[in-house]
């Protein structure tokens, strides 16, 4: 158990409540909301997907709100799924903090206005978003997308989570971040992450295209010609926000890693958007990364999908083909590194079953 989630348990064990907005702005009292169910006359539509909480779209006087309410007990059955609505309710407060702010309050637009929450109650009242998921990456989109989450950093907040089912986009093309509870703090001035400075390969980045490029692309069925088009575009806005966070970094002082770190990260994408074999080949090895990576974050949590079948499908299929270019490219790494393409096959067949048990 590490730092954050002893304090979180600490929390949890306390009589300690956290609360986010003024009662007066709820549309019904605390407790009857806390009481609500899908039979509840105000419930519009009932979203059962969340694993951590029920969502429903309410509509009082006229005016329609999400409410999230907190499952009895959350359906990833690990540490950071059991405490992620009380993080959710505690990155709730540090948004509105920003919010409420004249000076801060642009950087967090594509925020959710967060009304009214209460964690002993379980409940997370917010502004209803007209909304679809994510279905054309857009260079305006991936702007709205990157400076979001750079402003987060710059605050010292790095989110884990940035899969399909947390983006919106409105009627007017405006991008709506509405899931915390993996948004962790760090120390963007001398960390890489909320892990510290242990485990580098994860960024703002990396964290996007794991939890929704690579998962997006294969649903979407995309042809490699097509795939590579839309990579290039999330690479290129990538890079701008990169070059942004090195000039933020360096003014403030952070510390060498820190930099050297984002310095690689610039010179990676450069030369990947320099020629169609390099961006190319960079697909191949991050694409193997993300799925390799949301595979192992799936079965941790027990909570596989029909998506994470497909993953690892594509992870043996790039085994067959692409072992001595993902070997030599750094993309064998963790429980993966040193391993034969022998012995990385009979892995993820072995995978293949345990992500076929764990289905939700």
């Amino acid at each position: 158990m590490n730092q954050r989630q002893l304090q979180q348990q600490e929390f949890e064990q306390s009589e300690q409540n956290l609360i986010v907005g003024i009662e007066l702005q709820c549309p019904l009292s605390p407790e009857q909301l806390a009481m609500t169910t899908a039979d509840s006359e105000y419930v519009i539509e009932t979203f059962e997907s969340g694993l951590t909480a029920q969502v429903f779209h309410i509509r009082i006087d006229g005016r329609d709100y999400t409410l999230k309410k907190k499952r009895p007990q959350a359906k990833v059955q690990n540490l950071d799924g059991q405490y992620s609505f009380l993080n959710e309710v505690q990155r709730r407060f540090d948004f509105q903090t920003q919010k409420n702010n004249p000076n801060s309050a642009t950087a967090f637009q594509h925020i959710v206005e967060t009304i009214y929450a209460d964690y002993r109650l379980g409940i997370i009242v917010s502004e209803w978003i007209e909304g679809t998921p994510i279905e054309d990456l857009t260079d305006d989109l991936l702007t709205q997308l990157f400076s979001t989450l750079l402003a987060c950093e710059c605050m010292g907040l790095f989110e884990w989570d940035l899969c399909a089912g947390n983006l919106l986009v409105d009627g007017e093309g405006q991008l709506k971040l509405f899931d915390f509870g993996y948004m962790y703090r760090f120390d963007p001035l001398t960390e890489f992450n909320s892990n510290g400075l242990n485990d580098p390969l994860f960024d703002t980045c990396e964290r996007f295209e794991t939890r929704f490029l690579s998962g997006w692309l294969l649903e979407a069925g995309y042809s490699q010609r097509e795939s590579l088009q839309i990579f290039k575009t999330v690479k290129q806005r990538a890079l701008k926000m990169l070059e942004r966070k090195r000039e933020w970094l360096t003014a403030n002082q952070a510390k060498s890693e820190v930099i050297s770190r984002v310095q690689a990260s610039i010179e990676k994408v450069q030369a990947a958007l320099g020629s169609d074999a390099k961006l190319e080949h960079l697909f191949t090895l991050e694409m193997f990364r993300s799925h390799v990576l949301d595979i192992e974050d799936d079965l941790e949590g027990k909570s596989c999908t029909s998506t994470t079948i497909k993953r690892v499908q594509f992870v043996l299929a790039m085994l067959e083909r692409h072992y001595d270019l993902l070997r030599e490219g750094g993309a064998l790494f963790y429980q993966n590194q040193g391993k034969s393409q022998t012995e990385l096959v009979d892995s993820y067949q072995e995978k293949c079953q345990l992500v076929e048990r764990y289905q939700l």
